[in-house]
């Protein structure tokens, strides 16, 4: 009898476990970022930098917010989930969108190959740094932000219309042991987001990645964007200028992990401007993260990185590629904040055109 009555216990206690295991539908998380930003360059001498208007033309120095986002997130019912996620930065107008999609997966969330369809707005399927997360960007930025010149690889690729967000639908694959992910994207293609379209015409987007092994991924994407070069606000035009791009990309590790993270992104592709000129661009980052042992240390890692852009705007035009060099530390205070502390040094083929240098600094936090 006292056997039956702990056998009995024991199956309660195991079924009661199991059912608190068991995910409940619908679920919803949030979750956000706040970064805090300073620079201060000697922007003030270069005559190119003097020529921008708008938004790109930034004083020497500033405080400024350069995300705040909280990201409602969650799962209708097994294979459905969804990400909702506005954004306010210093000199924008207003919030604005950034993720807004629905996923559904057309497998069990443990399987290892699957195939899932996106509907939204989402980033477009190209290149390997701009999909980084935002949270932990080991150079503090993908371009050259306000301060500089934007002209960089992901300025050149984000102004063509190859990278950044995007409405559209996309279909996303694993397969292989999870080690193979590929996808592909119908978009507007406009290069404004969380507008309608302003043609007819519609953009293709294609990415590929393999993991050679638990740390090192290569990767390739393809863009085929189409645009209005004088858009009709009356009548939208039913056909559209295009122009086309790729890109090759490795990583080894990822941003945050302890020891060595390594990144090269590589572009290639025409100009909006004119299709007959190319545009090219290679980012290399890098950095190592070590973590702090001691129980008496404030820090959680230290992180000295360094980045390396070259990008070429037009290859007809002689003496117009720009340098970008990126060079600090990253202060850890836990696995979700740090301190970046980084000096930046912008230089122009065009030897008449002075360097940029100074120091960009931030405070992040995730949770």
């Amino acid at each position: 009898m006292l056997r039956s009555a702990l056998s009995l216990a024991l199956l309660a206690l195991v079924a009661v476990g199991t059912a608190a295991a068991q995910t409940t539908y619908p679920n919803v998380k949030l979750t956000g970022r706040l970064q805090a930003q300073f620079y201060d360059f000697n922007n003030g001498d270069n005559a190119i930098y003097q020529g921008l208007s708008g938004s790109a033309r930034a004083p020497e120095s500033s405080f400024l917010i350069r995300r705040a986002r909280i990201t409602v997130k969650g799962n209708l019912a097994e294979n459905v989930s969804f990400v909702i996620q506005p954004n306010y930065t210093t000199g924008q107008s207003g919030v604005t969108l950034k993720d807004a999609y629905i996923d559904v997966a057309f497998n069990k969330p443990e399987a290892k190959n699957g195939i899932a369809l996106r509907v939204g707005q989402f980033k477009r399927f190209f290149g390997r740094y701009e999909l980084t997360s935002s949270n932990n960007l080991p150079s503090l930025e993908r371009g050259a932000y306000r301060g500089l010149v934007p002209v960089s690889s992901n300025d050149l690729a984000v102004g063509n219309g190859f990278e950044a967000h995007d409405l559209g639908a996309g279909l996303m694959y694993t397969g292989l042991a999870s080690k193979l992910a590929v996808m592909g994207a119908v978009m507007n293609g406009n290069l404004s987001p969380n507008n309608v379209d302003l043609n007819n015409g519609k953009s293709m987007y294609a990415r590929a990645t393999y993991a050679v092994t638990p740390k090192l991924s290569i990767g390739a994407s393809y863009a085929d964007h189409d645009f209005v070069q004088q858009p009709d606000t009356a009548f939208p035009a039913d056909s559209s200028a295009r122009n086309a791009a790729y890109g090759l990309d490795a990583a080894w590790s990822a941003p945050g992990n302890e020891g060595l993270y390594a990144m090269v992104d590589y572009l290639n592709g025409e100009s909006v401007l004119n299709s007959a000129n190319t545009i090219w661009g290679v980012q290399v980052v890098a950095a190592y993260n070590i973590r702090m042992k001691s129980a008496t240390s404030f820090l959680y890692a230290v992180e000295p990185a360094v980045r390396y852009d070259l990008a070429e705007p037009d290859n007809r035009v002689v003496n117009n590629q720009t340098t970008l060099i990126t060079a600090g530390v990253n202060l850890y205070l836990t696995s979700r904040s740090q301190i970046r502390l980084m000096y930046e040094s912008q230089s122009f083929e065009d030897s008449s055109l002075k360097t940029i240098s100074g120091v960009r600094t931030a405070l992040t936090m995730n949770f």
